[in-house]
């Protein structure tokens, strides 16, 4: 524990605020599994915009996980959103937290914190908005340069030490057999193996062209000889690369729950996606993740522990480049991907080369 840290000992119960989304909560798994194995007498509860509930589901570490409704625009306006919303925050502080950690770093997340009224009320390096005004951050260490790791940063300051990264999940059996069902559709058969496939991201400037997943499609069975499946609940994204290639590729896009995706994954030889949350899932649940990253920094993004299967040329981004914005009418970065690159990377991967790297494993 760091000097100034709150003493452990008379802290009970513990709110982590990650609310969304997909592959920002998966990296925050780690850090209720740090603080249950440092001190399991402590309560953990977590809270989350309902969408992304399921991914708590089951999670061993936590003895309770609360919902915040997902609210945007109009929506907010309404009266029934509000009340929600206000119901949400009323349950939060009759829960009585001592201590707050804040891994989402927004206003939104602040004002749950906030509304804790927990005497301590932390958050990790990178507070942003309203955030710095109710919280404490956590300077992140030197070495701690993937999200992952500087999210543990907060959990090592309250005095826990994990020796590497856990990302508890849980699969029901039906969500497995629904899945093995979905494949059979497909005329592959339970062991069977295939590559996962996700050609969509959040933002465009994110995304490899539908072409250029729908070659890769293609080549995957032709020259690795086994099946590709597309799993992005895009459906327009799916429709474009159906569209550009030469045959129907497997698909269970827009069929799976969050759960059932993670099953998919979990079967899975490999994953291929871009710099999207699905990605992140399937590395923590050990399957070995090729991602495509375009404008983002893969030291801090790529998939935990895969950084030898990115395929990455930042080196072609302007200056005007950002995560969240291109000078370019279309990312240079991610134009300069060719098949060859990701299919070199697919054999390594399903080869096994860098099992010894991944998390879940």
């Amino acid at each position: 524990r760091t000097p100034d840290a709150p003493d452990m000992s008379g802290v009970h119960r513990v709110l982590i605020i990650k609310m969304s989304a997909l592959g920002d909560i998966i990296h925050a798994l780690p850090v209720a599994a740090a603080l249950h194995a440092a001190y399991p007498r402590i309560e953990i509860s977590w809270i989350v915009e309902t969408p992304f509930a399921p991914l708590l589901e089951g999670n061993p570490t936590l003895c309770e996980v609360l919902e915040m409704p997902k609210v945007r625009g109009a929506q907010s306006r309404t009266t029934l959103a509000r009340r929600a919303y206000l119901s949400s925050l009323r349950a939060v502080r009759k829960r009585g937290f001592d201590l707050t950690l804040d891994l989402q770093g927004l206003t939104k997340s602040a004002i749950v914190a906030a509304a804790s009224r927990a005497p301590v009320r932390l958050g990790y390096h990178w507070l942003r908005e309203g955030a710095r005004l109710v919280e404490r951050a956590i300077p992140r260490q030197p070495e701690s340069v993937h999200i992952v790791d500087q999210y543990l940063d907060v959990a090592r300051y309250l005095g826990a030490s994990p020796l590497q990264p856990e990302f508890p999940f849980f699969i029901s059996d039906g969500d497995e057999a629904a899945v093995r069902a979905m494949l059979m559709e497909h005329s592959i058969a339970e062991g069977a193996p295939f590559v996962a496939v996700n050609p969509a991201s959040a933002l465009p400037i994110k995304q490899w062209s539908p072409e250029s997943y729908a070659r890769l499609c293609e080549a995957i069975q032709s020259d690795l000889g086994i099946r590709a499946v597309l799993v992005t609940a895009d459906h327009v994204v799916e429709a474009q690369v159906q569209a550009a290639a030469h045959t129907p590729i497997a698909t269970l896009a827009g069929r799976t729950s969050l759960k059932q995706l993670a099953a998919v994954l979990r079967m899975s030889a490999a994953h291929v996606c871009g710099d999207t949350g699905s990605g992140h899932l399937a590395a923590a649940l050990g399957r070995p993740v090729v991602s495509l990253v375009g404008p983002t920094d893969p030291d801090r993004i790529c998939p935990y522990g895969q950084r030898d299967l990115v395929v990455s040329h930042r080196e072609l981004c302007g200056s005007g480049c950002e995560w969240h914005h291109c000078q370019y009418p279309y990312p240079r970065c991610l134009g300069a991907v060719e098949t060859h690159e990701v299919l070199s990377r697919l054999r390594k991967a399903i080869a096994g080369e860098a099992a010894n790297e991944l998390p879940g494993q």
